[in-house]
């Protein structure tokens, strides 16, 4: 008597397209990430490299770290300064314009009113103008009231910059979320200035998160403003790093530890933020 084999199951074509476009979206992420990682990377190993080292023929990919260039940034230069001008110029700004757009963008929001829409897309239409026009006009103006070379003309022009966009976005984030929540606080007696702040605000917090990153991204990483309203020893830091290059030599080893540490406060706050700043982005999408 002959047994009969079992059959093998038989693979649906599907479930085997299915794999092999996950296995393809999964080896193009992979190739994007190290094309956006490679020059982070090399930035930071220069950094950690003796001058020598830094301009051999062939470069090796793994050096024992040498922190020198970071000690030489730090007691040979002002960087450590400028560092701490960025840091209040771009966090204080980005409060103002959290504030200043919240107080905006509810509004826009909440009440109807006519023209709604053409209000907002005129204050997104005021991002959308390129520095280099506006530079000499705020020049003037700051010179006129005597805050050329103050680190307050920074946080003024970081503001009126960024503002439009938080307006933009908070705007979203606030018409996204239900009127009911407000409607039940108001029944239970609560003002709309109590409502705001104790719901409104709570409840869209991955949003304001996410605004007040990239607000803090645009002021850290500006470098016009900066390298034209600044004084020797107000500039920030993206302004520091010119001053490693001279007329008869760059020195790259500090200017990629320099430039470590200038991209090092962005990526520690985008890691510390990164649920909030998914979750802001995406607030609204799926409902």
């Amino acid at each position: 008597m002959i047994s009969a084999t079992p059959a093998m199951p038989r693979r649906s074509p599907l479930r085997t397209r299915a794999r092999i476009l996950t296995a393809t979206r999964a080896g193009a992420a992979l190739i994007v990430s190290l094309l956006f990682f490679a020059p982070i990377y090399w930035m930071i190993l220069t950094a950690l490299k003796s001058g020598n080292e830094a301009f051999k023929a062939t470069p090796s990919l793994i050096v024992w770290p040498d922190f020198e260039n970071f000690a030489l940034v730090f007691t040979q230069s002002n960087f450590g300064l400028a560092l701490s001008t960025s840091l209040f110029v771009s966090v204080t700004s980005t409060v103002l314009c959290l504030v200043l757009g919240a107080s905006i963008a509810y509004p826009l929001a909440r009440v109807k009113m006519r023209g709604q829409k053409h209000i907002a897309f005129w204050i997104l239409s005021l991002r959308i103008i390129p520095p280099i026009a506006v530079i000499i006009p705020l020049f003037l103006l700051l010179r006129s009231v005597g805050l050329t070379g103050s680190i307050w003309s920074l946080v003024i022009v970081y503001t009126y910059m960024n503002l439009p966009l938080t307006v933009w976005l908070l705007r979203g984030f606030f018409a996204d979320l239900p009127t009911e929540i407000e409607e039940a606080s108001f029944v239970d007696g609560a003002g709309r200035l109590r409502t705001f702040i104790g719901i409104t605000l709570p409840l869209t917090a991955p949003g304001l998160i996410a605004t007040a990153l990239l607000c803090f991204i645009f002021a850290w990483n500006e470098f016009l403003f900066a390298n034209i309203l600044t004084g020797a020893a107000t500039r920030t830091a993206p302004v520091g790093l010119t001053e490693y290059v001279t007329p008869v030599s760059v020195e790259w080893n500090k200017i990629m530890a320099a430039g470590t540490l200038v991209v090092l406060p962005v990526w520690i706050g985008a890691l510390a933020a990164q649920r909030y700043l998914v979750r802001g982005l995406t607030l609204g999408a799926v409902k």
